[in-house]
């Protein structure tokens, strides 16, 4: 017969060891998730009618991925929808992804929008942590002509109509989508410095913004990956301005950056595929949850 030994572990030494197995946890996991990722190629590509989209990867200054999708705005077929505000407690909006903004209103491309509080990214106390978290929208918002949220000082606006005829800064006709970011950093083909409202326009950083071309027919949302070493650093807001004049813009509008940069597409099905790299709590591929995006479909 075998008898069984059990032995008493005392209960500082199980904490103790608890914890360890933790940070062993957490370590393999920060190791995991910041091995290099390959670079992918670059691309041109045509993803939907009156939409298409380039990938372009370049060495210099640093790695960095950039991200275009340019919308034909005279395409009578082209829709665009910003989140619409909801009755939340506390908030503009309930707080949420932009694949889950993509998904819900069955949209063709998406992409993240405006500044936005409150806002903690450390895992502790992160906020928000939950779809559906209230958050307030920093700027001007309408969403098909239902306002939800004020200007606010420095932050300008980008104003789309029923009938796609867009412009920054006001709006032409009756107001319909309206979505804001920071500072309109490409004017009439001019830079505008100083740059303003953020301490991260000088380091190299995640950037998500909105172009014209100078006849308002095209409009470009340009996305960079950034924070990913080896894959894709980020560029100054200087940098961005230069890439934005190359690819043909006239203004362009600076939207919330770093973790919020996001870039989804639907497949045939109707799900969301990221693509780009975003960049949430130091986890590559990880979207963040945020206040409001800008959509795109065609119509059938």
């Amino acid at each position: 017969m075998i008898k069984l030994i059990c032995y008493k572990v005392p209960f500082k030494m199980l904490v103790i060891f608890l914890f360890l197995v933790v940070i062993i946890l957490l370590t393999l996991g920060v190791y995991w998730f910041n091995l290099p990722k390959p670079i992918p190629n670059s691309i041109q590509k045509k993803l939907f009618e009156g939409i298409t989209y380039v990938r372009d990867v370049r060495k210099t200054p640093r790695p960095i991925i950039i991200h275009v999708v340019s919308i034909d705005l005279t395409d009578p077929k082209i829709r665009f929808l910003v989140t619409p505000g909801k009755a939340v407690k506390e908030g503009d909006i309930g707080a949420q992804t932009t694949s889950q903004f993509l998904t819900e209103f069955n949209l063709q491309i998406a992409v993240n929008g405006s500044f936005f509080y409150p806002f903690r990214e450390k895992f502790w106390n992160a906020y928000p942590r939950y779809a559906g978290d209230p958050v307030y929208v920093v700027g001007f918002a309408s969403s098909r002509g239902q306002v939800y949220s004020q200007p606010a000082q420095d932050f300008e606006t980008f104003y789309i109509s029923a009938d796609n005829q867009a412009q920054f800064q006001k709006p032409i006709g009756a107001i319909y989508n309206a979505i804001s970011g920071a500072q309109l950093f490409l004017k009439q083909g001019q830079v505008q410095t100083p740059f303003i409202g953020n301490t991260n326009n000088e380091k190299p950083y995640p950037r998500t913004c909105l172009a014209l071309d100078q006849a308002a027919k095209t409009l470009m949302i340009i996305v960079i990956d950034g924070k990913q070493k080896n894959y894709s650093e980020g560029v100054t807001l200087a940098e961005l301005a230069d890439i934005v004049l190359s690819y043909g813009a006239d203004s362009a509008l600076n939207m919330d950056g770093g973790g919020s940069s996001t870039l989804v597409r639907a497949d045939s099905a109707g799900q969301a595929i990221l693509l780009n790299s975003p960049i949430h709590a130091r986890i590559p591929g990880y979207e963040r949850l945020i206040a409001n995006h800008l959509g795109v479909y065609r119509a059938p």
